[in-house]
């Protein structure tokens, strides 16, 4: 599957996501537009090195809506967890972070900027990095996890109730 880079990437001046989707292969309509710009566009590099070799023209996507429990149970490597809780005792302790912009965003708002991408099915994958994937293993969304996850902790008064989050299915490879 032949999947254009983003031009510029990693530069001063990277192509805007809309020219990006202009040549987006309609082979992969698989793709929701926001799983595109949030991921792909986003985060090229990673996705390129880690995602491409991964049959992605079989993954589906399904957005769906996760209670605050439900989003405490989002795992990753145990690790990364604690470093997530770390990053979001940042936002309550460091005024640097409540002021960029998806600090301001998810503090004023009480959920997610856009839906971050979970894979609910993934026990028993391999991640692309070389570790087993868990149930409800956390794709793309780490910073957005890290402030929901200490919102939710706190029980921050704009915090809300349920977050759009989009649930993929991958093949095993």
């Amino acid at each position: 599957m032949d999947v254009p880079a983003v031009r510029g990437y990693g530069g001063h001046n990277p192509e805007s996501f809309d020219d990006y989707y202009k040549r987006w292969p309609a082979e992969l309509s698989n793709f929701p537009r926001c799983v595109v710009e949030n991921w792909v566009h986003r985060h090229w590099q990673d996705f390129e090195s880690l995602w491409l070799n991964r049959s992605i023209e079989l993954f589906s996507f399904e957005q769906v809506s996760l209670g605050n429990s439900q989003v405490m149970e989002i795992e990753h490597t145990a690790t990364w967890l604690k470093t997530l809780d770390c990053w979001s005792d940042g936002l309550f302790k460091n005024k640097a972070r409540q002021e960029t912009w998806l600090g301001k965003y998810m503090l004023e708002n009480g959920t997610t900027p856009a839906p971050m991408i979970i894979a609910p099915d993934a026990s028993g994958l391999k991640h692309p990095r070389g570790w087993p994937m868990h149930k409800n293993q956390l794709i793309e969304g780490h910073m957005r996890l890290a402030y929901l996850r200490g919102m939710i902790r706190r029980s921050h008064p704009t915090l809300k109730s349920a977050h759009i989050v989009w649930h993929v299915s991958m093949p095993s490879v």
